[in-house]
């Protein structure tokens, strides 16, 4: 579904408009544009990284429109001018890209061109993408307004649905998180609780058993049973 329009580019992502007020793509989703080739057509994967809704001149901050009677959706019920004084903007960074079915994870040659369009990617290409766990490494290296570890977090719990909550691949993408961040360990355990929210303390989770094998804590070297 094509649900943006780029309005910023670089080799490491892009800042695309929303179609929809107030309705960015969830932060961590997949989003797929299609890039021009003189050869095969090219697909490039990006995660999305920030989302925000500011006013359309730059010089004037948006203020209040609520009263006691009017607010929330009302608001814009009452006020459909604010469709055309507000927008709607979302970040995406680079992690991939594919071409004739073959996926490839490292930023690609060039950044999409300006004003093309930005589509959710489909279950399929989700699925796809998401075999190969290299594209995490690239995703945590990123600059952004958001810190990469939740961006990261947010990709993992994003891709665990739409890969119908398969376990394996959760627990797969948790050992691929802890040889990344092995010599971070609470960056490690903040990410673990971010993916597994339903264990009570995240540093006896599942999760974080089996990571531990990969990147032990630091502050129990030594310890005795």
């Amino acid at each position: 579904m094509m649900i943006g329009e780029i309005i910023e580019t670089m080799s490491t992502g892009f800042v695309a408009e929303s179609f929809e007020l107030n309705q960015p793509p969830a932060l961590g989703s997949f989003v797929v544009v299609h890039a021009p080739s003189a050869g095969p057509s090219v697909e490039l994967y990006a995660v999305v990284t920030n989302g925000r809704t500011v006013g359309v001149d730059p010089s004037r901050r948006p203020i209040r429109q609520s009263t006691a009677a009017v607010f929330d959706q009302a608001i814009y019920e009452h006020q459909p001018q604010l469709k055309h004084t507000l927008r709607t903007e979302f970040s995406a960074a680079l992690v991939g890209w594919a071409t004739e079915g073959r996926i490839r994870q490292h930023l690609p040659s060039r950044p999409p061109p300006l004003h093309f369009s930005v589509h959710t990617a489909s279950e399929e290409q989700v699925q796809h993408f998401t075999h190969s766990l290299q594209y995490l490494r690239l995703l945590l290296q990123t600059v952004a307004e958001v810190s990469p570890l939740q961006v990261v977090a947010a990709n993992v719990r994003e891709v665990f649905e739409r890969r119908d909550q398969d376990r394996d691949w959760l627990c797969q993408a948790a050992r691929e998180i802890a040889i990344l961040l092995k010599s971070d360990h609470e960056a490690l355990l903040n990410v673990l609780q971010a993916i597994d929210p339903g264990e009570a303390d995240p540093a006896n989770s599942a999760l974080a058993r089996q990571s531990s094998a990969i990147a032990p804590d630091p502050s129990r070297r030594g310890s005795r049973p």
